[in-house]
This record gives C-alpha cells, sequence and structure tokens, in this order.
C-alpha cells in the first residue's frame, strides 16, 4: 500500500488553499508551486510530484461529482418534474456526493476510527432514505392526480349522459373504455 501523500501530511490552511487553487484551475502546477512557497514560506512545500497525483486524484473526484450533477440534472429533465421536486432531487444528490467525498478522505487516511467509518455508515443510510422518500411521495403524489381526473372525467361523463340521454348501458360503456372503471 502506498505511503501517505505529503500533502496530506501539510497543516490544514495549506492543503485547504492547495484545493482551493486546484477548484481555480487557472495555474500550472509550477505556477501553483511558486505561489504556495510564497504564501506559506515557513512550510515545506510538496513536489512538483506529489502536487501532480495530488491533482490528478482531486480532478477526478471533481469529474465525479460534476458526471452526478448531469445525471440527476437528466433524470430530473426526464421525469419532468417541476422545481420543488428538482430541489429535492438535487438536495439528495448533493448529500450523495458529500457522503461520497467524506467516504474518499477517509480512505485517504492511514487509520480510519470506527466513528468516521459509523459516520458515513448513516450518512449513506439517510441518503438511500432521502431517496426512497422522495420516491413514495411522488408515487402518492401521482397516484392523487390520478384519482382526481378520474372523477372529474367520470362527473363530466355522468353530466353528458344526463344531457344526451344516454342509456346505461352505453355509459357503461364510455366508463369501461375510457375510464378504466366498472360501476
Amino acid at each position: 500500500m502506498a505511503g501517505k501523500s505529503s500533502i496530506n501530511r501539510l497543516p490544514s490552511m495549506v492543503k485547504a488553499y492547495i484545493q482551493k487553487l486546484l477548484r481555480e484551475d487557472r495555474m500550472t502546477l509550477d505556477d501553483m508551486l511558486a505561489d504556495i512557497q510564497a504564501r506559506f514560506p515557513n512550510e515545506k512545500a510538496p513536489s512538483r510530484s506529489a502536487l501532480g497525483r495530488f491533482k490528478l486524484g482531486f480532478d477526478e473526484l471533481t469529474d465525479k461529482v460534476r458526471q452526478q450533477r448531469e445525471m440527476a440534472e437528466a433524470f430530473v429533465g426526464a421525469f419532468g418534474e417541476d422545481a420543488s421536486d428538482k430541489t429535492g432531487v438535487l438536495l439528495v444528490e448533493a448529500i450523495s456526493t458529500l457522503t461520497y467525498q467524506a467516504a474518499m478522505g477517509a480512505h485517504e487516511k492511514d487509520e480510519v476510527t470506527i466513528a468516521e467509518v459509523s459516520a458515513l455508515a448513516r450518512a449513506a443510510k439517510a441518503t438511500m432514505e432521502a431517496r426512497t422518500m422522495s420516491v413514495k411521495e411522488r408515487q402518492v403524489i401521482e397516484k392523487a392526480a390520478r384519482d382526481r381526473l378520474l372523477q372529474e372525467q367520470s362527473a363530466e361523463l355522468d353530466n353528458a349522459v344526463k344531457a344526451k340521454g344516454m342509456t346505461e348501458e352505453q355509459a357503461m360503456f364510455w366508463r369501461q373504455k375510457f375510464l378504466g372503471v366498472k360501476r
């Protein structure tokens, strides 16, 4: 197993600054190293190769996050949800991404505590429950809308039966044919 990255051993403020530079994605590795050395002269700067490896991992993680976001937006678009549904789906996706990032961060550490594993498990469980709840809520809403539409159509059919003088047999045909209900 490879040793711990020299960047992960840096003080948190230096590591956070490196991550900021990587998110901005406007400097070369050499420019970043010079900037880090100038900003933190009392800290040992990482090697160029360590920074390059860290950048590759960081880019891979941000690419996965971007892909998840795009997939969530594609699913939302395919389902034709309204803005509140879209917000809920994206919120669950954000939680999934954060859980994944936390798991990746724990994986980078040499030792992971039981508390950290437990916290990740709880976060994963909460994410799955949020997804399940979202699906169940959508199903309840769809059923309510379908029932309301059937009631409205049935009432319209009853009015048409009375207005046009249809027989009960004719009305039953239309109820079964278009409403899928039996009386």
